[in-house]
């Protein structure tokens, strides 16, 4: 269905590769989650899924074609085959949900007839019955991504791409989101998305590819998000080893580092004949607090410092199928194929 054979893509002006000798391979009827940090290689697989891009090395083969054979005049008919769903709906704003479904359809030349049965099936599907004559501003958001994943499917792709499609959705509101997606697979259609929604991830079970740095560092049927793509990988400074601190009665107190710090109580068994231990509630100055108030101890407590995680890029922005864009074929509207 999908195969990428020894893939590398470099980006000009670029020193790393985006991807690096990648290979995998999507069988009919999968459903694959893509996951990874920022900048680990997910926008730029499906980019040359839908033949956006042009590998630097190897060969892609998608639903029997070799991408690098087609020319640009056949593109938009290639993708025919091929649904996407992005992040931000990209619905039209003066057109109802039932005319932005069928909007997909009257571009590729489909009867008025076949229309008009196949856009209440998709919309009914979606959860969208007896919403066909609303407009996108009058829906809620969850709702307008129904409506664009309606028009992706309309036509029966063989395969589906899914750009975060939870993205900009309350919890409650994407499981709604990843029930219609999962209901679309079971139908037969091959589904690939990129996602950071790691509870879904780990609840679905599906197959789990996961890119770090352009590289595949997992690929697992009936996986969960994983540790690796949630937080970066951040060399850490090694600290002195810390030395003992003796007090004025002639106890000694072992100073341990910050990740291994003893709790309030174990210091005031060791120091409490000597000096009463300072209130949990005294304030933190310069991020340490110190060992104690009566002693003027040389040593103090780090507090440790969890580093946040990078913000995540979407590739929506960038995704799609453009008119007169770099394929030089006719008019396209998201992934329909050219006005006549």
């Amino acid at each position: 269905m999908i195969r990428f054979d020894h893939i590398s893509k470099q980006y000009r002006g670029t020193n790393r590769p985006a991807l690096g000798d990648v290979s995998f391979e999507v069988q009919r009827g999968e459903f694959v989650f893509l996951v990874g940090a920022s900048g680990s290689g997910k926008s730029s697989c499906l980019r040359l899924m839908l033949k956006e891009e042009r590998p630097t090395k190897g060969k892609i083969h998608v639903l029997g074609q070799d991408l690098g054979a087609i020319s640009s005049r056949k593109v938009p008919y290639f993708r025919r085959n091929l649904g996407v769903v992005f992040q931000d709906f990209r619905l039209l704003p003066n057109k109802t949900v039932y005319q932005n479904v069928a909007f997909t359809l009257q571009v590729i030349g489909k009867s008025r007839g076949y229309i008009q049965e196949a856009v209440p099936d998709v919309l009914k599907m979606v959860g969208l019955d007896g919403k066909a004559q609303r407009m996108p501003h009058e829906l809620s958001g969850g709702e307008q991504q129904r409506v664009a994943i309606a028009r992706a499917v309309v036509n029966k792709p063989q395969i589906l791409l899914a750009d975060e499609p939870t993205g900009n959705l309350d919890p409650a509101t994407s499981a709604g989101i990843m029930a219609v997606l999962e209901r679309i697979n079971a139908g037969g259609t091959t589904v690939v998305m990129a996602t950071h929604e790691a509870h879904f991830v780990d609840q679905m079970k599906k197959r789990v590819i996961e890119l770090s740095q352009g590289q595949i560092v997992r690929d697992e049927r009936h996986g969960g998000y994983g540790v690796t793509a949630a937080i970066p990988l951040v060399k850490q400074a090694v600290a002195p080893e810390p030395e003992n601190v003796t007090l004025a009665t002639g106890v000694v107190v072992p100073v341990v580092p910050a990740a291994a710090a003893p709790s309030e109580a174990a210091v005031q068994d060791v120091a409490a004949p000597a000096a009463q231990i300072s209130a949990p509630d005294e304030p933190i100055r310069d991020n340490v607090r110190p060992i104690t108030s009566a002693l003027n101890l040389p040593e103090v407590l780090a507090v440790q410092h969890t580093p946040q995680h990078p913000a995540e890029i979407s590739l929506a922005a960038r995704l799609g199928l453009r008119a007169n864009g770099t394929d030089g074929g006719d008019f396209e509207d998201q992934n329909v194929g050219p006005v006549k």
